[in-house]
């Protein structure tokens, strides 16, 4: 784990899967949800909307606050990304041309810029209105 957005944790994702924990409550984190439903061409990703109570219990490590900062990802082997390297991850499961994408971290500066970025966006995405429970 040289990577200082990934760390371990004792729950894990279903073997050979990548749990996705988003924000259920969030309209543009459903809509991205969504846009990963399409993306994912390798039928190995678990979208979780982690206001599930039952879900929370199975990553005891992951507190609410974290998962309300940034998107996370779990492997099979408990292994978890945050924020935009867990955007990173999921399209290193995709296959082709989708999957190479990932690639694009290893350019001088793009990781810097895409967790810039993320965390811009993340920090608006409840500025249309208040927090819905809907899901």
């Amino acid at each position: 784990m040289s990577d200082p957005t990934e760390r371990e944790v004792s729950g894990r994702a279903r073997p050979g899967r990548l749990a996705v924990l988003y924000d259920g409550a969030c309209a543009m984190c459903r809509a991205s949800a969504d846009i990963v439903r399409s993306y994912d061409n390798s039928d190995k990703i678990d979208l979780l909307n982690f206001h599930d109570d039952e879900l929370r219990a199975r990553f005891p490590e992951i507190k609410l606050d974290a998962l309300m900062d940034e998107l996370h990802v779990i492997d099979d082997q408990g292994n978890v990304w945050c924020g935009a390297r867990a955007v990173n991850q999921i399209m290193r499961y995709q296959h082709g041309v989708r999957g190479m994408l990932a690639w694009l971290w290893y350019f001088p500066g793009f990781a810097l810029i895409a967790d810039s970025q993320y965390k811009r966006i993340a920090r608006s995405r409840y500025d249309d209105g208040p927090r819905s429970k809907s899901a």
